[in-house]
């Protein structure tokens, strides 16, 4: 791959930005440095060093409806020409707030912000106000923003004793007073969940779960699981929130609420409702939701939220994502690269598996049986971050984007756009054919 001129960026913004990026993740783990953009448009990305990719990384997940989408480039337009003010609403935020709740109708009220972070800090306030209580559990490996009230047990992860384990930050610079209001149980496992609950009984705000954890690859959680969840929340007195910064909008029905057939009280929306322009969601049952101000208790505001850059965006990406026909193109694309990894996996004799859902998916390297997926312990005994890492590499040099967060035994999540095209689709399969022929080695 081509790197000179985004190497010489890279060591020109060390001098103005930390490591040199403006981000933690914008520096590609598998080969060691970011790749700078010059463009991007449809499904493609153009870096400064002249490389042509098509894009399988998505903005980790935010890119959903690729870039430079001509409907979403058209509000853009028309907001800048009406001004693209922030700190008012307008007619174009109440047009949105009908087209999403129609599609996501277990959202009955929300308020905006502009980010992931925001949406789950503004979550566990909420519950936190609407409960009066303090403690908040959480799940091993499942990844909720950068802010104290939940960033624990993501990266690291403590023995697990009987479906729970110790509570341990991500980053320094978390007070321990703040470890002490988060709980941590096994993923999947109902049985340690209501444990805690039982521990904790009557102290207990909420129990936040990402449904399809794609910041552990792509783990499913179980049905009986979600509905058990639901179940423990309502005898208790406990908001259920669902953190779908990442699977919103990402697959049929349009929310994994959906799809699970379970109404949360509190939900949360980020990446792909933007369509590249900053915007989230906190919302949930009108009952939750009305505790904030001004007519309630909660306070969760924000000069740009609500911006109207972002609400403009939103709208459009919400409109396409109700057209009929919007989830077949991504279900045929899906299907077709899916399989078509798999069937090159079996060919090259490479141990793997793809596991998706909708328009995001993930590489299990070293392993097969899918049962595992749902168990990251055991999955991160298994996974070949070595196999991963050539992945990435030799799709790198052969002009397709793949991205890698960290060096730890769980596959990065990836995904495809709604411009991307079967075509694309076929070019992809052909360059993976020679990059996993060189894979073959280190077996």
């Amino acid at each position: 791959m081509k790197l000179e001129r985004s190497h010489e960026l890279w060591e020109e913004g060390k001098k103005y930005m930390p490591s040199g990026v403006s981000a933690g993740g914008r520096v590609n783990v598998a080969c060691g440095m970011p790749h700078y953009i010059d463009h991007a448009e449809g499904a493609r990305l153009y870096t400064v060093d002249n490389q042509e990719f098509i894009d399988y990384h998505g903005g980790s997940g935010a890119s959903m409806f690729g870039h430079k989408h001509p409907r979403i480039q058209a509000a853009l337009e028309e907001c800048i020409e009406k001004g693209f003010l922030m700190n008012y609403d307008t007619e174009k935020t109440i047009e949105f707030a009908k087209n999403f709740t129609k599609l996501v109708p277990t959202v009955e009220k929300f308020r905006l912000l502009n980010s992931g972070t925001e949406s789950t800090m503004a979550a566990i306030r909420i519950a936190r106000g609407y409960t009066g209580k303090d403690i908040v559990i959480k799940l091993d490996g499942h990844f909720h923003g950068m802010h104290e009230m939940v960033w624990y047990n993501h990266n690291n992860y403590p023995p697990i004793v009987d479906g729970v384990c110790e509570t341990v930050p991500d980053s320094a610079g978390i007070p321990h007073a703040f470890t002490d209001l988060i709980k941590v149980a096994e993923s999947n496992n109902l049985e340690a969940v209501a444990k805690l609950v039982e521990k904790y009984k009557g102290n207990v705000a909420a129990i936040i779960i990402e449904p399809i954890c794609f910041n552990m690859g792509c783990s499913m959680m179980k049905p009986e699981f979600v509905r058990g969840i639901r179940e423990i929340c309502d005898a208790e007195g406990i908001c259920m929130i669902m953190d779908e910064v990442i699977t919103g909008l990402r697959f049929r029905p349009g929310s994994a609420a959906g799809f699970y057939g379970v109404q949360p009280d509190i939900t949360t929306f980020a990446k792909a409702l933007g369509g590249g322009a900053s915007i989230s969601l906190v919302g949930g049952k009108a009952k939750v939701m009305d505790i904030c101000s001004p007519g309630g208790i909660v306070g969760v505001s924000g000069t740009y939220s609500g911006n109207q850059l972002g609400v403009y965006a939103a709208n459009a990406c919400v409109s396409m994502a109700l057209e009929d026909g919007f989830y077949d193109h991504i279900e045929a694309f899906g299907s077709k690269l899916f399989s078509g990894m798999e069937d090159l996996m079996k060919k090259h004799g490479l141990p793997g598996h793809v596991s998706s859902l909708g328009a995001r998916f993930a590489i299990y390297w070293g392993y097969e049986d899918r049962e595992i997926d749902y168990d990251l312990r055991a999955s991160q005994k298994l996974f070949r971050r070595d196999l991963a890492n050539a992945f990435i590499n030799g799709a790198l040099d052969r002009g397709l984007y793949f991205h890698s967060y960290w060096n730890a035994n769980i596959p990065s999540h990836c995904g495809f756009s709604v411009q991307h095209t079967l075509a694309d689709a076929d070019i992809t399969l052909e360059k993976m054919d020679a990059v996993m022929a060189d894979m073959k080695k280190l077996l």
